[in-house]
């Protein structure tokens, strides 16, 4: 029984590290076309990379994953919504190509005097475009059935397909400026998140070394000072006189010069650095 209550034990600080390792960040929703070991492979390369010690540094480089992933995911967002644009102007062409291609049919169509001679134009066609034109203009519609090839060329001629769009002309249809420069300035923002999260995450560091009191697990211990009451009034009033006596005897000296220390303007001179 204690053998298995330790093993219990030891899988749940595991996963109590594991979880405290990854962070809060680690619960971040996969969206399609993302995949978790992605964003694992980016938190493990931000951590080599920087290192964190102590709570405040972990904090700072999970912040910096997060901000990194929102950014490729933002490259991702924009790069699929121009595919998608693309993907719509080239079905657009293939309908009208397939609507230019019905109606140059729309004149042999017309000359067909028989319902023998529509089948055989037909039979000429791909299946697609005999499904669409006996679809349109079905043959029980005719009430003299000689009538169905010049009634299937008045329909095919009067279709009106627009023109191809290609090269200027697409890239036209295809880019928005207006899109474009709201894309840009998200990402700005992104940009200058994860700017102000490494100058952060540089002030810590440095503010470290500098003052090595600073670090992970330095702990200074408070200093309390108890003054006890006096409960008799006149050796209260004794003292303080007592003290008054003292202090002029005291000699003050004079007031020294300031002078920073070493150390100080080091940090002084990191900051401005930083800045």
């Amino acid at each position: 029984m204690s053998e298995q209550h330790g093993t219990a034990r030891l899988k749940k600080k595991d996963k109590k590290q594991n979880s405290l390792k990854h962070g809060v960040y680690s619960h971040e929703p996969m969206l399609p076309g993302e995949k978790i070991r992605d964003y694992e492979a980016l938190s493990a390369e931000l951590n080599e990379e920087w290192a964190p010690e102590g709570v405040t540094e972990q904090g700072l480089v999970d912040r910096l994953v997060a901000l990194y992933w929102r950014k490729q995911r933002l490259d991702r967002y924009e790069h699929s919504k121009l595919q998608q644009r693309v993907d719509e102007i080239q079905q657009k062409n293939e309908v009208n190509r397939h609507r230019q291609n019905l109606k140059n049919l729309g004149p042999e169509f017309s000359s067909a005097a028989s319902v023998e001679a529509v089948e055989q134009i037909l039979s000429r066609l791909s299946p697609s475009y005999a499904d669409i034109i006996t679809g349109w203009v079905p043959r029980e519609t005719c009430q003299d059935s000689a009538q169905w090839g010049p009634a299937i060329g008045t329909y095919l001629s009067r279709l009106k397909p627009e023109d191809q769009l290609e090269g200027a002309a697409k890239f036209i249809a295809i880019v928005n400026p207006d899109s474009v420069e709201n894309d840009m300035a998200r990402s700005d923002r992104v940009d200058q998140a994860i700017d102000r999260t490494i100058k952060r995450l540089m002030q810590v560091k440095t503010a470290k070394q500098i003052f090595p009191s600073m670090r992970r697990n330095a702990k200074a211990d408070p200093k309390l000072i108890n003054v006890p009451a006096l409960a008799n009034p006149n050796l209260q009033a004794r003292e303080s006189e007592q003290n008054v006596e003292l202090l002029d005897k005291v000699e003050i000296p004079t007031k020294p010069k300031l002078s920073w220390p070493p150390e100080a303007l080091e940090y002084n001179r990191a900051i401005l650095r930083i800045s």
